[in-house]
């Protein structure tokens, strides 16, 4: 259990008298006596039965999730029914509002909610947070899964790697709970890697911006029979929103930039390099309305790179594309899979964004208890592993990469760049940044000029804070730089 179930009959381990004291009691202190321990006993009862899970009435846990179908199938199929058999008086519920929705309804529901835990991407957590619609976590976090340290590193479920475990952690104080971690993976046609090498001699793995760029070059020009089947041939998550900021968070710091200032040197190289892309053709036309559920386009060969979140790879296999590190090679089914790190920056350097999603629970909710409980759940090294092993999700628990299953190509790579990644800082006005680099973006790849775009966004979200956040430290961190991605972040720690 999560709570502690003993507490109701310590006061039965105490003498009735001080040591030493000898004699008969009266009958009158018998009956006091008896009185007390009667009132004790009741109170000790009533408070054990009202933290634990209640064995009569049925309780309706309600949890708003934003997953990819595959996702939610797994969920609502697996999780949901293995979670009701260990406690069958829940029966959990699943909405499925959008991020930015489930803020409003939220607060249109105060102080009674209908949803009592919201799992959110780790990029939309600050909102609900900054409105005061989930609660503080701190006092119940030994409730939960350890952090993975020397002292809890032996826990009997596992424990949470660090940097996701403070990833709700505002301030010193603790808001959201990771269930899973998300770093992205290059995804490309190895077919059609294959098939040009014949006319080019220097194409390999696009492992770094220098290979990555020459072999899309090659893609685009390739002709056979007066036709070219690679055209157009780069991929990314370019419809805005929130999958195009956060992908080029990543690309930002690869390129030796600081994200969150949207104007330093790397930041304008890295967004100079993706208008060269678009402009030189070959950018694909998909680009426009690509997410992070796009990866159709590789299937269909209408692109032959991307990078995209990791649930995609299970897809892919169940569609016939082989991924060549594991699979032998057959070049003849024109469906090899090319699976690999994201690449590297100019200097060769890697910079790999982390997401995910984390755990909140709804303030004022009537469903607590069952509401760590399922927090506990999806936690735990059982459910961990079955994530992995079904979705192709990173983790957050340490326990569960201890298993066969976590020794494929496809979580080593996600285990190093989980090692190796860097997270978007803890900052309750992040999904603002998203909107003004959506606008930057939108001038850049309509041919603007990138600096100019760049610092607009700069300004605007500084002046921002200073309108929004007046009373705090924001507008003058921002302002010097020291707002800042953190893990294995390489960039510039200041600009001032």
């Amino acid at each position: 259990m999560l709570l502690n179930d003993d507490y109701n009959c310590r006061f039965m381990e105490q003498k009735d008298t001080p040591q030493g004291m000898q004699g008969k009691k009266s009958p009158l202190t018998i009956i006091v006596v008896a009185i007390v321990v009667i009132v004790i006993i009741a109170a000790g009862v009533s408070l054990y039965l009202n933290n634990q899970p209640a064995k009569s009435n049925k309780t309706v846990l309600t949890v708003n999730i934003s997953l990819a179908p595959s996702e939610y199938a797994y969920y609502n199929s697996t999780l949901k029914p293995e979670f009701q058999q260990m406690y069958p008086n829940v029966t959990i519920q699943f909405t499925t509002q959008s991020a930015s929705t489930v803020v409003s309804t939220l607060q249109a529901q105060e102080p009674t909610p209908t949803i009592d835990v919201v799992q959110q991407d780790n990029g939309f957590i600050g909102p609900l947070v900054s409105s005061g619609l989930v609660m503080n976590l701190t006092p119940y976090l030994s409730q939960l899964e350890p952090m993975n340290s020397s002292a809890t590193a032996t826990a009997a479920n596992g424990s949470i790697i660090p940097a996701y475990y403070n990833e709700g952690n505002f301030s010193g104080t603790f808001y959201f709970f990771p269930i899973r971690g998300n770093v992205q993976l290059a995804y490309y046609n190895q077919s059609a890697l294959n098939a040009i090498s014949g006319t080019y001699s220097n194409v390999t793995a696009p492992t770094n911006v220098t290979n990555l760029k020459a072999d899309m070059w090659d893609l685009n020009n390739y002709t056979t029979n007066d036709h070219h089947p690679y055209a157009n041939p780069f991929n990314m998550m370019g419809h805005g929103g929130a999958s195009t900021p956060t992908q080029v968070f990543q690309w930002m710091a690869e390129f030796g930039g600081n994200p969150m200032a949207f104007n330093t040197t790397g930041d304008i190289a890295a967004l100079t390099f993706l208008q060269n892309m678009e402009k030189s053709g070959l950018m694909s036309p998909s680009n426009a309305t690509g997410y992070w559920g796009s990866y159709k386009g590789l299937m269909s060969n209408s692109y032959q790179y991307i990078n995209q979140w990791p649930y995609v790879t299970s897809i892919f296999a169940n569609n016939g594309w082989n991924n060549t590190t594991i699979a032998p090679h057959n070049v003849t089914s024109g469906k090899e899979l090319g699976l690999n790190y994201v690449f590297k920056g100019p200097n060769n350097t890697a910079q790999f964004i982390v997401g995910g999603d984390a755990l909140g629970i709804v303030n004022n909710t009537p469903h607590f208890w069952a509401a760590l409980h399922w927090i506990q759940f999806l936690d735990s090294k059982k459910v961990q592993i079955q994530l992995m092993q079904n979705l192709t999700w990173p983790v957050v628990n340490e326990a569960a990469y201890s298993t066969p299953s976590a020794q494929s190509l496809q979580f080593k790579l996600i285990k190093y760049e989980e090692s190796n990644g860097i997270f978007r800082p803890a900052v309750p006005w992040m999904t603002q940044w998203d909107n003004y680099f959506d606008s930057a973006w939108s001038v850049i790849m309509n041919g603007g000029n990138v600096s100019t775009a760049l610092s607009q966004a700069h300004s605007s979200m500084y002046h921002y804070l200073k309108i929004y956040y007046s009373g705090t430290a924001y507008p003058s961190e921002y302002q010097n730089g020291t707002i800042i991605p953190s893990g294995a972040y390489l960039g510039p720690k200041s600009t001032s």
